[in-house]
């Protein structure tokens, strides 16, 4: 017996009684595909409303931000808008020139303009890896060749020297002259380097012993930009120097590194002093 499609079941070979369970079991199973079918429905309306949101959004040319709209006459995306909208100055490009190089004014005489002095070029005492000395004495020869050894003048005078200055140092035991020569250009300083033979006179005097009278002297010779320089080391005594690693040995290497950082310090001066014209001039124009 039945009560039509759908209705109560009888389990067969049983009692007329209904099958409670599996009634419960049917009913359960249909609630619950009525509520996937309206979670479905829902999340299809829910894209349905996004998409139809995006489109407005996208025809109304955004909400203010830097979206670009399309352009319906030109078919192309007009240029994204930077800065401020209300802001229409214009600027010029500025190109700041390179900054001058301490070994440009060194090697240029039309540059290198300073007082070539013994008082500002030397700059009192000297002091190389905390080794300290004292100057003693310092001048300045016009045309070079009196404050060298003859072969040695004749180098000089022949490349062009200009100016030698020479100062000496004096420490514990030992003395040492520094000579600086100053050349019209570099290749004239470099010349004179290669060719040089002879040595740089100790300058000796005043405070300075008289020192390298008899020999054993140690003597360097270097060059940079326009400018070769030269040392001539050895002890207070006068007694000759010899061997390796002695105090009148570090001296001239000293005299050397000092000779080379002043003319170096002599570069930077000048390239920070036009530096500062470059500037003040930008500002000024």
């Amino acid at each position: 017996m039945s009560y039509g499609q759908g209705g109560p079941q009888w389990v067969p070979g049983g009692s007329n009684t209904p099958d409670w369970n599996a009634l419960a079991a049917d009913a359960e199973q249909k609630r619950a595909r009525k509520r996937w079918w309206v979670i479905i429905g829902s999340a299809i309306a829910a894209a349905a409303v996004g998409t139809v949101v995006a489109l407005a959004i996208v025809n109304q040319g955004g909400d203010g931000s830097d979206t670009a709209s399309e352009d319906p006459g030109s078919g192309e995306l007009p240029a994204e808008p930077t800065g401020d909208p209300s802001d229409d100055r214009t600027f010029d490009e500025t190109t700041l020139p390179p900054l001058p190089q301490p070994r440009e004014f060194i090697s240029d005489a039309d540059k290198d303009i300073a007082p070539f002095e013994p008082e500002s070029f030397f700059g009192g005492a000297m002091e190389v890896e905390g080794r300290p000395y004292t100057l003693a004495a310092s001048d300045a020869t016009e045309g070079c060749a009196g404050a060298v050894s003859d072969d040695l003048g004749t180098v000089l005078t022949d490349n062009g020297c200009v100016t030698l200055l020479r100062a000496t140092y004096t420490a514990e035991g030992v003395a040492v002259t520094v000579g600086v020569a100053q050349f019209g250009t570099e290749e004239n300083a470099v010349a004179a380097r290669e060719a040089a033979t002879g040595n740089l006179q100790p300058l000796t005097g005043g405070d300075a012993p008289s020192f390298c009278q008899r020999g054993g002297c140690r003597t360097t010779t270097n060059q940079v930009g326009r400018y070769t320089y030269f040392t001539i080391a050895g002890n207070s005594d006068g007694s000759p120097d010899s061997g390796d690693g002695t105090p009148a040995q570090q001296a001239a290497r000293d005299g050397n590194d000092h000779a080379f950082a002043r003319i170096i310090q002599r570069g930077e001066a000048q390239a920070s002093a036009s530096a500062s014209a470059i500037v003040e001039e930008r500002n000024n124009g």
